[in-house]
């Protein structure tokens, strides 16, 4: 049985948070165990103080402070606070507050319960409770929720003082940086950087993010340079059907509740939690511009026995557009019971999505359209240096290498003040690479592309041509997955000057991504991850298509939309040419 659909309308629409999305609540609820013990972690949000945390978790202060001895001087938002999960008073526990902004409280009278009996639990005087709940000067009744309010003038003592503001800035760290000194340069507590930064168990290491925590308000966003408005008042329906599969997730988080890493998320709902955050934001930034829409979201599931009923939902059958489903063969069955929809494949997926389906487009370039990429990069960059196509006599490797040659040589052939019409080629097998060294141009920077994703062949050449590196000018153009391959170091590929196209790359110098980074983490008090940047790209693009209207750029990716036939849908073909420089990647200009 599918998951019931909900609406998230934005602009003049009214604006509801999908109820789908509430058992994921808990996702910034963290479990961690430590030398054995195991602690709630919890995150620390403006105004609140240590003694309401003390009773709405149900642990002594002095339990709190034993665990986050930092605390003593007081809180600040943003901070981790370790709650231990043995100190908790099981018999509070039952009635405990909940938390809720500005730092007060909501206590529910229990039953022969009075008014005083409520004020002297929170160290409060009467006055102080009926100032805040006025009502209760009839009595209470069992069941009321009273708010229980900061206490006055109480602020000297830790305990009860307010959170202050606070912010983390990212910073890239350079070799031969310490926590000490980074301590220094930010006048922050070396271990409240490590506290931030789930402890540096590894250390710090060159080119890594670090979370720097900083006291006061974030600076505001710097004005973005969009387009004005454009007012519409036809309502877009928008779908965004994603495999939250909650059914999975809970039994996922009760079979690994007991475990020694604790609670974990089935990756699908993870994904999907994570990719919908994402998109939450795009939507209100549409709504900036303009866009009435109502969304529907739904729970697809991740297994053909859920897609295929939640695919006959009828509140489908009048949408304007589908983000989702993310599985192939649920995108199939949607395109073939709805070919008028528009359907978007958000995450990556074969080019083979698209074929036979014109109402489908595909988000997340495929490798074939990297390998692309990368030729029209080296056609249009280096067309009057010595280009070299290596390619090794690997089954695996023909497809990529046919791509690459096959781009690169027309294009390049249109190009003026090329150095030739078409590029050489070098010939060699998996552990040598042929007569390479004979077709270098000692005049001349040598790009050698190398379209290959074996493993032996890649470290053999990435050595090899490490060697020339000393003596001749290389630049090497390989593949992405050049990255994750053990035995290649990042500081051989930087000295080969290694070049790649990639889908996807987040910036983390860049302030349009920190803006996005922070936006996310309050807004749902985790870090954005790579879904989370796809939600938001993918919903923004597309949102921006139905409003015919260009906005802000893409935050790590691009779109090129391009349609192979007429009867099949439109596939992104747009990557993101990075290189390595000082052991980081950055945007090759």
């Amino acid at each position: 049985m599918s998951a019931p659909l909900n609406e998230l309308s934005v602009g003049r629409a009214r604006v509801a948070f999908a109820l789908l999305l509430l058992p994921f609540a808990s996702w910034s609820q963290e479990t961690r165990t430590i030398d054995g013990r195991r602690f709630t972690v919890h995150m620390v949000e403006q105004g609140q103080t240590l003694f309401a945390l003390s009773r709405a978790y149900a642990v002594p202060v002095d339990e709190l402070l034993k665990a986050n001895p930092e605390a003593k001087d007081g809180l600040r938002s943003g901070q981790e606070l370790l709650i231990p999960q043995a100190a908790v008073v099981k018999k509070e526990a039952r009635h405990a507050p909940s938390l809720l902004k500005d730092g007060e409280l909501k206590h529910t009278v229990a039953k022969k319960e009075t008014l005083f009996g409520v004020a002297k639990r929170y160290g409060l005087d009467v006055n102080d409770v009926l100032e805040r709940n006025p009502e209760l000067i009839n009595g209470l009744r069992e069941g009321m929720e009273v708010i229980i309010p900061m206490k006055a003038g109480a602020a000297a003592d830790p305990v009860m003082r307010p959170a202050e503001a606070s912010h983390l800035i990212d910073h890239v760290a350079q070799p031969g940086e310490t926590l000490f000194s980074l301590g220094q340069r930010y006048g922050v507590k070396p271990e409240e950087i490590a506290r931030a930064n789930g402890g540096l168990i590894e250390g710090l290491k060159a080119g890594a993010i670090v979370r720097i925590p900083q006291r006061g308000a974030a600076p505001a966003p710097a004005p973005v340079n969009a387009p004005a408005p454009k007012p519409s008042s036809e309502l877009r329906r928008i779908g965004l059907l994603l495999p939250f599969s909650v059914a999975r997730n809970d039994s996922t988080l009760a079979a690994t509740a007991l475990s020694n890493e604790g609670e974990r998320f089935h990756e699908a709902s993870r994904i999907a939690a994570s990719f919908y955050g994402g998109a939450v934001l795009a939507l209100d930034t549409l709504a900036s511009l303009g866009m009435n829409a109502e969304v529907r979201v739904l729970d697809v599931g991740d297994e053909p026995r859920l897609w295929g009923s939640a695919l006959k939902e009828p509140a489908i059958n009048d949408l304007d557009l589908s983000i989702g489903p993310f599985h192939r063969a649920a995108i199939e069955q949607l395109a073939r019971a709805h070919p008028r929809l528009p359907i978007v494949c958000p995450v990556p997926q074969s080019n083979k999505v698209v074929l036979g389906f014109a109402n489908v487009s595909k988000a997340v370039p495929a490798r074939s359209d990297l390998v692309r990429q990368a030729a029209r990069y080296v056609s249009v960059k280096h067309a009057a240096d010595n280009i070299i196509v290596l390619r090794p006599d690997i089954a695996g490797d023909k497809e990529i290498q046919e791509s690459m040659v096959g781009t690169l040589n027309p294009a390049l052939a249109a190009q003026s003040g090329r150095l030739r019409d078409s590029v050489l080629v070098v010939r060699s097998g998996r552990r040598d690479i042929g007569d390479l060294a004979s077709k270098l141009d000692p005049a001349r920077l040598n790009v050698i592309v190398a379209p290959s994703e074996d493993v032996e062949f890649t470290a053999m050449a990435v050595a090899k041509l490490k060697a020339w590196a000393e003596k001749q000018r290389i630049l090497v153009v390989g593949m992405e997955s050049w990255m994750s391959m053990d035995p290649v170091s990042a500081s051989d590929l930087e000295l080969i000057g290694y070049t790649f196209a990639a889908g996807t790359f987040a910036d983390p110098l860049d302030p349009r991504v920190q803006r996005f980074n922070e936006s996310f983490r309050k807004r749902w008090s985790t870090d954005a991850d790579d879904y989370a940047l796809l939600g938001y790209d993918v919903t923004m693009h597309e949102g921006l298509q139905l409003l015919g209207i260009t906005g802000p750029a893409p935050l790590h990716m691009g779109f090129r939309m391009t349609r192979t036939g007429p009867e099949n849908g439109q596939r992104n073909e747009q990557g993101i040419m990075l290189r390595i420089r000082d052991l980081m990647l950055e945007r090759v200009q």
